[in-house]
C-alpha cells in the first residue's frame, strides 16, 4: 500500500491529536481504528488507513521545542505575524535528497465565550495563516451559555457579526481559505442550536480537510463553508436587540464590495454613527477629546460600538487639525501631513491593550489584524490609538528601540507591523517624547517554499509531562478509564467531564472560571476509574521545585465542590451534547496526585510528602525512544496500580513503568492482569 508521512505541529497534545482524528475522519477511517506505531511518549506516531493509502501521522506538541522554528518559518512565507494556529498539518516531501515538510492545513480550535474582546483574539493567526498562503479553518462554537459565579445560566453569548464578516472578507481579498467552521457550543439550548442549524459546517469541513490532504479541488467545501459563514452573519445581525449593526441585507452589500477600498467608500457613503465607549477609568484629558473629535467625524465599520471606525477621505484634513489642536508641539508636523492625507480612507483602531497593572492583554493583538481581514494589506491606512497603561519599560522601548518591542511582543508585533500610523495617549506614557509615530508597514510577500524538517527530539518540559500522562490514560473508555480533563499549556480549561460507564453517558461542566480560589486549584488532568470508581486529580509540572506545598488537597477540594454542582450538559456516545436538566448523582471519591520530569526516587518521596498526595509520577525523557516512568503510590491510590499497568502494556515500546515505595527501596512490580476483557 501507498504510505503517506505527515506531520502535525500544535500548541499542544490535544491540539495535534484533535486536527489527527479531524484528518482520520476526513479519510473515512474509524476514530477506533487509529493505531499507535511507536514514535515516543512525548511525539507519538500513529496509522491511519483508508482505502489503498496508508497515513503515518507524528505528533509534535508544544511550539519552539524542536529545534527549529515553525512560526519563523511562515513569516518567511509572508505572514508577517508570529502567530502559529493550533495545529499546523505537513506533509514530508524529499527534494535534493533531503527531507522538507510542506505545509497542507492550518487549524484553529475555538471553544471559549465570544465575549468582549475575545472574539477577535484569534485574528492575528488567520492573517499569518493567509499571508503564508496556508488553508486556515476556525472552528468556534456558537451557543455557549455565560454562567454567574453561583454556575447558574444567565445567557448565550454571541460574537458581534462583524467577526465572521472579517473571515469572508480575508478570503475574498487575500484569494486565500480563511474560514470558519461553526459548530454547536455542549451547552447549546435547543431553541440555540434550531438557529443555527443550517450553519454547522462540519461535515463540509472534514470535505475540505480530506481534498487538502489527498491534494484535490477544494472548491465545493469552501463554497459552502462560505454560503455557511454568510448565514451566520445574517442571523447575528438580526438577532440584534440594539440597532447597533449594520441590517442583514446591508452586510450582504458590503461583502459585495470587492476591495478593501470599496468596503471603505461604501462605508463612508453609509454614515453609520460609531459611539465606542471605554472601560478604563483613568483616561487622559487629551485622549478623551481625541475620542470625542473622533465621533463626530467617523463612521462606524458595520457595528457602532466595536473599537475600529473610519475617517473618509475627504475628511482626513479636517481630522488632522483637530488632533493638532489637541497635541499641539507633542505631534510633528510630519505626522500631522499624513493624517490629513485625502488620498484614501483612514482606518482608526482603538487599542486598551494592557490590564490594570500594565501586563499585556492578549486578545487585543487581535484587533489591527481584524482591520486588515476587512480591508485588505495596502489599500486603506489603519492608524491605532493605544491607549492603556502599560508599563514604563514598554513605552522606554518605543521610543529607543522599537524593532526590539516588536520582535519581543506579540501585542506590538501585530500593532506595529500592521499599522501605517499610531497614536499612544495613556496616563503611564508622559515620559514619551512624542504622541504620533509613522510606521513602516511589514507586508510580506508570499511564498510557497519548503520547510526543512523537523527533529523529533524536542527540549523536554511540562508538555512531554503531560503528553505522557494523556497518552497513557485518553481514549480507553472501554477498558473502564475515562480521561475527564486534560490541560496541557495552552489547552482547554474551560470544561471537565465525568462519565457513567453503564449507561455511557458523558456529563460536562463548562464556562469554568479560569482561576480557582484560595483553598481549591483546578487540576490539569482527571481520571476516572470504574473498578474503583476513583476520580485521580493531577497537577503537572517541569520539576518539583515547582509544585505548590499542600497541593493535593486543593486539587480535591476543586472537583469535590464542582460534582455537587449539576453539570450543564451531557451526551451518549456519538451523540451532540444536550443541556442537562435533571438531578446528578455519583459514588465517586477523589484522589490527587502530581507529576513532574526527575530520574531521582527521592524527588518522588519529597513531592508525596509537600503535596500530601496519594500518588506521584515522576517521568525521564531520553533521546532515545523509550522514556521511563516512576510511580510512587499511596495507600488510597493502590486500587488503581494494575489499571496504570495495564493501560501501559500498549506503550512498551516507548514507556517504561516503574514502582517505588515511600521507604525508596524498590518494589517488585505486580504482573499486569487484564481487568476488562475488550482489547486495545
Amino acid at each position: 500500500m501507498n504510505t503517506q508521512k505527515l506531520r502535525i505541529h500544535g500548541d499542544n497534545i490535544l491540539e495535534c491529536e484533535h486536527a489527527m482524528y479531524l484528518i482520520a475522519e476526513a479519510l473515512s477511517c474509524d476514530a477506533k481504528k487509529v493505531e499507535f506505531v511507536g514514535g515516543s511518549a512525548y511525539s507519538p506516531m500513529y496509522r491511519i488507513s483508508s482505502n489503498n493509502s496508508n497515513f503515518e501521522i507524528q505528533l509534535f506538541p508544544g511550539y519552539g521545542r524542536w529545534k527549529f522554528d515553525i512560526t519563523k518559518f511562515l513569516m518567511d512565507r509572508g505572514a508577517v505575524l508570529r502567530e502559529a494556529t493550533d495545529a499546523i498539518i505537513t506533509k514530508l516531501v524529499v527534494k535534493d535528497g533531503q527531507l522538507y515538510e510542506d505545509p497542507v492545513l492550518s487549524m484553529e480550535f475555538c471553544g471559549a465565550l465570544p465575549a468582549g474582546n475575545n472574539a477577535w483574539q484569534r485574528c492575528g493567526r488567520a492573517v499569518a495563516s493567509a499571508y503564508a498562503k496556508i488553508p486556515y479553518l476556525y472552528y468556534a462554537e456558537l451557543g455557549g451559555l455565560e454562567l454567574g459565579t453561583d454556575r447558574k445560566e444567565k445567557a448565550s453569548r454571541y460574537p458581534n457579526p462583524l467577526i465572521p464578516f472579517a473571515y469572508l472578507s480575508l478570503g475574498q481579498v487575500e484569494k486565500s481559505v480563511a474560514i470558519p467552521v461553526y459548530i454547536p457550543s455542549p451547552s447549546a439550548k435547543s431553541d440555540t442550536y434550531s438557529l443555527f442549524e443550517e450553519c454547522f459546517g462540519y461535515n463540509d469541513a472534514l470535505l475540505l480537510i480530506k481534498n487538502l490532504i489527498l491534494g484535490e479541488s477544494a472548491e465545493i467545501p469552501v463554497k459552502s463553508l462560505e454560503e455557511k459563514a454568510e448565514k451566520v452573519v445574517e442571523i447575528l445581525a438580526s438577532q440584534r436587540k440594539r440597532n447597533d449593526v449594520l441590517s442583514p441585507e446591508k452586510f450582504k452589500v458590503f461583502k459585495n464590495k470587492i476591495t478593501g477600498l470599496d468596503k471603505a467608500n461604501w462605508l463612508s457613503t453609509e454614515k453609520m454613527p460609531w459611539n465606542k465607549k471605554t472601560g478604563l477609568k483613568t483616561l487622559t484629558k487629551s485622549f478623551q477629546s481625541l475620542l470625542s473629535v473622533t465621533q463626530k467625524c467617523a463612521v462606524a465599520v458595520g457595528s457602532k460600538d466595536m473599537p475600529i471606525c473610519l475617517i473618509p477621505a475627504h475628511d482626513r484634513k479636517e481630522y488632522g487639525n483637530k488632533i493638532r489642536e489637541i497635541y499641539g508641539k507633542e505631534v510633528d508636523d510630519k505626522f500631522v501631513k499624513w493624517i490629513e492625507n485625502s488620498d484614501s480612507p483612514l482606518v482608526c483602531i482603538w487599542v486598551a491593550g494592557f490590564k490594570p497593572r500594565g501586563d499585556d492583554s492578549r486578545p487585543d493583538r487581535g484587533l489591527v489584524p481584524l482591520g486588515r481581514m476587512i480591508f485588505g494589506k495596502d489599500e486603506v491606512d489603519i492608524m491605532s490609538i493605544v491607549y492603556g497603561p502599560a508599563k514604563p519599560s514598554a513605552w522606554a522601548k518605543l521610543d529607543s528601540d522599537i524593532d526590539s518591542l516588536s520582535k519581543t511582543n506579540g501585542l506590538w508585533e501585530a500593532i506595529l507591523g500592521l499599522s501605517n500610523a499610531l497614536i499612544v495617549d495613556s496616563p503611564t506614557s508622559k515620559s514619551l517624547k512624542s504622541h504620533g509615530y509613522l510606521l513602516k508597514k511589514e507586508i510580506g510577500i508570499s511564498t510557497n517554499m519548503l520547510l526543512r524538517a523537523s527533529g523529533d527530539v524536542p527540549l523536554f518540559g511540562e508538555h512531554d509531562v503531560d503528553s505522557t500522562l494523556h497518552l497513557l490514560f485518553s481514549n480507553k473508555f472501554q477498558n473502564g478509564v475515562y480521561e475527564g480533563l486534560c490541560n496541557p499549556p495552552g489547552g482547554d480549561w474551560s470544561g471537565i467531564s465525568v462519565c457513567d460507564f453503564k449507561t455511557k453517558n458523558e456529563y460536562r461542566w463548562s464556562s469554568l472560571p479560569r482561576v480557582s480560589g484560595e483553598d481549591t486549584k483546578r487540576p490539569d488532568h482527571l481520571i476516572q476509574f470504574e473498578n474503583s470508581s476513583l476520580l485521580l486529580a493531577i497537577e503537572s509540572k517541569d520539576s518539583l521545585s515547582s509544585l505548590e506545598d499542600n497541593i493535593g488537597p486543593r486539587l480535591n477540594e476543586y472537583i469535590e465542590r464542582l460534582i455537587k454542582i449539576n453539570p450543564n450538559s451531557t451526551k451518549t456516545g456519538i451523540e451532540k451534547w444536550a443541556s442537562f436538566s435533571d438531578d446528578f448523582s455519583h459514588q465517586l471519591k477523589i484522589i490527587s496526585g502530581a507529576a513532574f520530569r526527575t530520574t531521582d526516587v527521592n524527588d518522588l518521596v519529597k513531592a508525596q510528602k509537600k503535596g500530601n498526595l496519594d500518588i506521584v509520577f515522576g517521568i525521564d525523557f531520553k533521546e532515545t525512544d523509550l522514556s521511563k516512568m516512576l510511580i510512587l503510590i499511596g495507600p488510597e491510590a493502590e486500587l488503581i496500580r494494575n489499571d496504570i499497568m495495564f493501560m501501559a502494556e500498549k506503550y512498551k515500546s516507548v514507556l517504561n513503568i516503574e514502582f517505588v515505595s515511600n521507604n525508596l527501596g524498590k518494589e517488585i512490580p505486580k504482573q499486569p492482569q487484564p481487568l476488562y476483557s475488550a482489547p486495545y
